[in-house]
């Protein structure tokens, strides 16, 4: 049966991918082998599903739009295949797991512009239970996920998914490979989990207060930014900052990821810890 064209929802930031070519470069990214599992983010019209149903994986699509996923669940049938009319920031990505991966799991997504950085958190929350990821994001995000320290791009995003993962970029998507065409280019990005993470993960979620409170005022310095740190806890962190070679007057964006985790080490054997809130 012809399925009926789908006109791109603007609320929902769809823009569908066009080119089968682009698709099986995607696809190809995974490395998918036979037996495990992958799941899609937005599957759209269906151009990356194609090349993922026959790999002899168990498929799971996550499309939040109900005529797309309609449409689909009609385009799409079989054993081991199953689409959810989901929001994907509303799933449990662990418990997907342990209901369906055999020899691994993995996740491809052409993610919406307007919640690409959601979207990416959700998967940091969930990077272990996550074999590999493979996500198509606007330009300008992508370049942000594996900024370093001093550059424009480099903020709490670059933080997050390079404390989770190991951002590796594969390629540039064109405005003319989606229907409607953005106004921008795409890139096409694969995350690679770390197998160990310094942290334990009661620990990690102060420190991403931290860090986000340290970008709180992009152009102020960090010392302002941290504005209700208590004063010896401040002393120690300056002292810190000091035997890592920044001046006191330095600001979030020239620090390191492995520098902020020391700063945060400093801040968490204060005898007073501060309100970040």
């Amino acid at each position: 049966m012809q399925q009926q064209p789908v006109r791109a929802n603007k609320r929902l930031g769809q823009h569908f991918l066009k080119h089968p070519s682009l698709a099986r470069r995607i696809v190809a990214g995974l490395g998918l082998e036979e037996g495990g599992t992958v799941l899609e983010i937005g599957c759209g019209t269906g151009a990356v599903t194609a090349n993922l149903v026959d790999q002899g994986c168990r498929y799971i699509g996550v499309e939040v739009d109900d005529r797309l996923c309609s449409q689909l669940r009609r385009r799409f049938s079989g054993p081991g295949i199953e689409f959810l009319n989901r929001d994907i920031l509303t799933l449990d990505l662990g418990e997907i797991r342990k209901r369906h991966a055999g020899y691994g799991f993995k996740v491809v997504g052409n993610l919406p512009y307007a919640i690409s950085s959601p979207i990416l958190q959700h998967l940091a929350r969930h990077a272990g239970v996550i074999d590999l990821a493979v996500v198509m994001l606007q330009a300008e995000v992508a370049d942000r996920l594996a900024a370093g320290p001093g550059g424009r791009d480099y903020g709490v995003l670059s933080l997050i998914v390079q404390y989770h993962f190991r951002p590796e970029p594969l390629f540039v998507v064109p405005p003319q490979a989606f229907k409607p065409k953005p106004k921008v280019d795409s890139k096409v990005v694969r995350l690679v989990p770390r197998p160990r993470r310094p942290l334990r993960p009661a620990e990690e979620s102060l420190f991403f207060v931290f860090v986000k409170q340290a970008f709180s005022q992009r152009r102020k310095t960090l010392r302002n930014c941290l504005g209700e740190v208590q004063p010896e806890a401040w002393a120690r962190l300056s002292q810190t900052l000091r035997e890592l070679g920044y001046p006191a007057t330095v600001r979030a964006e020239k620090i390191s990821l492995t520098h902020f985790l020391q700063l945060f080490d400093s801040f968490r054997r204060t005898s007073r810890p501060c309100d970040l809130q």
